[in-house]
């Protein structure tokens, strides 16, 4: 069976059971991937629904077809994860942006700390980063990719229980300990820092708010490892069905 292309679609392209795909997306479909009439496509409206369809006619960059069937939550995990993150140099920023998309995080919020080098994003950039893991990975929804924010102003927004700070001290329990023996939640909040580390002021702010100190082992990790690590933990332990008796 042919592997199902995805191609992001703007939701006022999607007519009833009707669909147009132009622009660099109905480029990309026609002059890259070839897509001939007949062939199924997978449409992501950036939400979180799928459409499948299949191509009916391509005139240049224009693909137009018809709408089977809608799926709401395409791909999506059944939980929200919010990352905050100290703003990392370069590629590491980049990397956390992807790949934290694929593992399914559901917004990434880049802080500035007081350890932090870097004070400033390019949000474009990274946004465009979000776009292209989503519709690599085969997600329906696009993660937020927020503005730099102070820590304040981040953790005043966090809700709920399952709130964790990456943060090595006499108190941490493994993160896998914490989430295995939560409640049902369906949102968690992860913190990590900056290359630098949390300050003890900041640390200080997260207990505050009720973050409880988590580790991921007795290793020293880089921060986009350990943001990497921490969603896709949590994205596999709280999603999973509870076990029958």
């Amino acid at each position: 069976m042919p592997e199902r292309r995805h191609f992001i679609i703007n939701p006022k392209s999607l007519r009833g059971d009707r669909f147009v795909l132009n622009g660099q997306e109905g480029r990309h479909a026609a002059r890259v991937a070839r897509m001939n009439s007949g062939d199924g496509i997978t449409l992501l409206d950036r939400s979180g629904a799928a459409y499948e369809a299949v191509v009916e006619t391509v005139n240049g960059e224009r693909i137009e077809g018809r709408i089977d069937y809608k799926i709401d939550r395409y791909h999506e995990p059944a939980i929200n994860i919010y990352l905050g993150i100290g703003i990392l140099k370069g590629a590491k920023m980049d990397a956390v942006i992807e790949k934290c998309t694929e593992l399914g995080v559901r917004s990434i919020t880049p802080l500035v700390l007081e350890n932090s080098v870097k004070l400033s994003i390019n949000l474009q950039r990274l946004q465009k980063i979000s776009l292209s893991a989503m519709k690599q990975c085969g997600r329906g929804g696009q993660p937020e990719v927020n503005d730099v924010q102070k820590l304040s102003a981040w953790v005043d927004k966090s809700s709920g229980e399952s709130k964790f700070v990456l943060h090595d001290s006499p108190e941490s329990v493994t993160l896998a300990a914490h989430l295995t023996s939560s409640s049902p939640c369906s949102e968690v909040w992860l913190a990590v820092g900056s290359e630098g580390g949390f300050s003890p002021t900041e640390v200080e702010t997260f207990s505050a708010a009720g973050f409880r100190h988590a580790s991921l082992g007795s290793r020293r990790l880089r921060a986009e490892t350990a943001a990497i690590v921490s969603v896709a933990l949590s994205e596999q332990i709280l999603s999973q069905e509870p076990a029958v008796e």
